[in-house]
């Protein structure tokens, strides 16, 4: 990625101002390798949701016009700060009464290009600053993290005669309002896509492994309910729901499966975001409802998610004889015997 212009401010919310980054000579050789890999975890960073531009949004206006004259590149960056201290302030304000205090960070404004294409590309990072005590005389001082995975960041992309491409990470309500974009897929939409495509994959795992079937089903959907309506990365929800499953048959490699899993979100005919807001309102009765046949005559219908149920329903085998045992009072009242 040939990177041709950056800047970075630091942006104080309590008093209002905004202060770019000015230092030596080696500092700013520092800075240029920071912007670089800035770039590149932005670039490479696969728990993002794609977002498009409102109709007024100022970020894509602004840099537009300096890409007509990229020696405004200076004016650019600051009015970038400029509106992000704004969001930041009006959020600040709104959880005030909470005695909330947003963290302190800093703004990076990088333009790029990729080699041989005529693309422009804007990197945005928002990080937000650490405290820590100097190790020489533990005096508290504010630094930026090097690891900036987790943090609010827009990789967008601008072609020409095309509407640019974002894809946005920890996309927090200030950071939204600040880019002015609106998400491609509805939540209710990256959910259900994402539930049926995770839950074709798993009727494999049934042929022939029917107990890891059933668990994994069944935490699947504990762990999207049990979030409804906050922020979840599909690498996460893939990490604690597969990769970290244990086995019931000893033939059966959750790892494996969880590989297969990671490109969803690319591959699966209805495509989703690999980072959305959890909104269970499609995945309807129909897709959760599990059936177990017990006998030809008796089947157990599973019609929801079930928190530890491992511990709820466990086998059971006597002298020969195999069966279930289900911890439940209302079945016990129906199947008590009085002496």
């Amino acid at each position: 990625m040939n990177i041709f212009n950056t800047s970075c401010y630091h942006i104080f919310i309590g008093n209002g101002t905004t202060q770019k980054f000015k230092g030596t000579a080696a500092a700013t050789k520092n800075f240029e390798q920071f912007a670089k890999e800035a770039v590149k975890q932005t670039q490479g960073n696969i728990s993002t949701q794609e977002y498009t531009f409102n109709a007024n949004s100022n970020v894509k206006t602004e840099f537009e016009n300096y890409l007509i004259n990229p020696s405004n590149w200076d004016v650019f960056s600051k009015t970038m700060a400029g509106y992000l201290l704004s969001e930041q302030q009006t959020s600040q304000a709104q959880v005030a009464n909470m005695k909330v205090k947003l963290t302190p960070g800093s703004l990076l404004v990088i333009h790029c290009k990729p080699p041989h294409n005529n693309t422009d590309i804007l990197v945005l990072v928002k990080i937000e600053q650490e405290e820590v005590a100097s190790a020489e005389d533990f005096e508290k001082l504010f630094g930026l993290p090097v690891d900036k995975k987790a943090l609010n960041t827009a990789f967008i992309t601008f072609e020409k005669d095309q509407e640019p491409q974002l894809l946005v990470s920890k996309a927090r309500a200030y950071w939204t309002k600040f880019l002015d974009v609106s998400p491609v897929r509805l939540d209710s939409v990256n959910t259900a896509n994402a539930f049926d495509a995770l839950d074709n994959q798993l009727k494999a795992v049934k042929r022939n492994h029917k107990a890891d079937y059933l668990h994994l089903r069944n935490h699947l959907l504990t762990f999207l309910r049990n979030r409804s309506g906050q922020t979840i990365s599909y690498n996460e929800l893939i990490e604690v729901v597969f990769e970290n499953h244990k086995p019931l048959d000893s033939n059966f490699k959750p790892e494996e499966l969880a590989k297969k899993l990671i490109n969803l979100p690319k591959t699966y005919k209805r495509p989703f975001d690999a980072q959305f807001n959890v909104d269970m309102i499609n995945v309807n009765a129909k897709r959760v409802k599990q059936s177990v046949m017990l006998t030809d005559k008796i089947e157990l219908n599973i019609k929801d998610a079930v928190d530890n149920l491992d511990q709820l329903i466990q086998p059971f085998e006597k002298n020969g004889e195999k069966g279930i045992v289900i911890l439940s009072e209302d079945g016990y009242e129906y199947f008590k015997k009085s002496n």
